[in-house]
């Protein structure tokens, strides 16, 4: 007897879940529309509304229109409910904004990066920044549901430790989501950037009509992660997604991960930079750059943007070996679509095609006219995005719901 109360509560918690996370993406919704989409009878339907409503998760924003009758009242998600602290961590700079439950930003900040970039610097410039952002939106702190931060990898998401992120010399194993806890008095969720952009894309972007994705993030490095039904995949030992440690030419550099010819020594922003770098010293002309002894990605980029001729065919070259190692990622996993994003190709978005056009040609024939390689939607935000979405998905999982 016991286990058959267990099971209606748990459908009950099921039920309102569902007519939750509906008004969340389709919204706003009146009653007899939720019941035609979840299936549950009207009374079922109203019943759960009204619970909803009573936690103040869920508003009526006025009437809709009828065909006949009394006009069905329309509810969405209530902005005021709750709002999810999102963080991004770089070698460059600390991000955060603040949003709310429709993933709305209610407030941005970005900081230069802690100059030693040591851990325990980091948190103290997240501190800095929501002490900041709380005064400037006049949110107050026992609003914020939690945060969710957006991490060099690898990432256990269990623990919230970080492991040796490769471009953070000064980090071992940190245990970032206890440093943060303590120091915020906040619940903390900590995932690796190309898991977050990739949940960020699948919640507001280029993924958001699809359950099964791969995200690429190409920037210094290249990056990724992976959803499969919906979820994010991590592997057996948070590793899954690591696409820049592909071989593409197993006679290639060597790469930061001590093998040779890995995707990120190939197709990277900073594999741009060596390259043209070698070229010039080759003696390949340019009159962008002056000393190249002090080529950096951030100048190759501006060269890049600025039309230098020797950029743009490094980069296009590039494109072309990302396209090779998004094969690899079409044959092994046949997602429905994958999502190139990261600084470079935001400037340049030429990469994206000439990549989808190079795993095209490339993979397993049957395969070929399914291919679906697109950009990233949301930009610079997919991970702010991603990050406030790790926190914001309990509201739409049965873990939040009181038994």
């Amino acid at each position: 007897m016991p286990l058959i109360r267990g099971n209606h509560r748990l459908l009950k918690k099921v039920n309102q879940t569902q007519v939750l996370d509906i008004i969340r993406t389709s919204g706003p919704l009146s009653k007899a529309e939720l019941a035609k989409r979840t299936r549950l009878t009207f009374a079922a339907v109203s019943k759960i509304v009204k619970g909803l409503e009573e936690t103040g998760i869920i508003v009526p924003i006025g009437e809709g229109k009828s065909s006949g009758g009394r006009k069905p009242i329309l509810y969405q998600l209530n902005p005021d409910a709750f709002v999810a602290a999102a963080v991004e961590l770089s070698v460059e700079d600390v991000k955060m904004a603040l949003l709310d439950v429709r993933t709305r930003v209610v407030g941005e900040i970005r900081v230069p990066a802690p100059p030693n970039r040591e851990p325990s610097d980091y948190v103290d410039t997240i501190a800095s920044c929501l002490n900041r952002l709380l005064e400037e939106t006049g949110v107050e702190k026992d609003k914020i549901l939690g945060m969710g931060v957006s991490s060099p990898g690898p990432v256990d998401a269990g623990t919230g430790e970080v492991f040796y992120p490769p471009n953070l010399p000064k980090w071992g194993i940190v245990p970032l989501k206890s440093l943060l806890e303590e120091s915020l008095g906040l619940v903390v969720k900590v995932e690796k950037d190309g898991n977050v952009s990739a949940l960020g894309e699948r919640w507001l972007g280029a993924g958001k009509d699809v359950d099964n994705l791969v995200y690429v993030l190409v920037g210094e490095g290249i990056g990724g992660g992976i959803l499969i039904n919906g979820a994010l995949y991590r592997g057996s030992l948070f590793g899954a997604g690591e696409i820049g440690h592909g071989t593409v030419d197993m006679n290639g550099p060597r790469c930061n991960c001590g093998n040779t010819g890995c995707l990120e020594v190939m197709a990277s922003g900073l594999a741009v930079v060596k390259k043209v770098k070698s070229e010039l010293e080759k003696g390949e002309t340019s009159s962008f750059y002056e000393q190249p002894e002090n080529l950096s990605f951030p100048i190759v980029l501006k060269a890049l943007q600025e039309g230098d001729g020797l950029t743009q065919q490094a980069f296009r070259e590039a494109a072309q070996i990302l396209g090779m190692g998004i094969t690899g990622v079409l044959n092994s996993f046949n997602p429905e679509r994958v999502i190139i994003g990261g600084k470079v190709p935001r400037a340049f978005p030429e990469m994206v095609d000439i990549a989808a056009q190079t795993a095209r040609e490339r993979v397993i024939s049957v395969f070929r006219d399914k291919v679906c390689v697109v950009p990233e939607e949301l930009g610079e935000r997919s991970a702010l995005i991603g990050a406030a979405a790790l926190v914001l998905e309990e509201l739409f999982t049965l873990r939040w719901m009181k038994s």
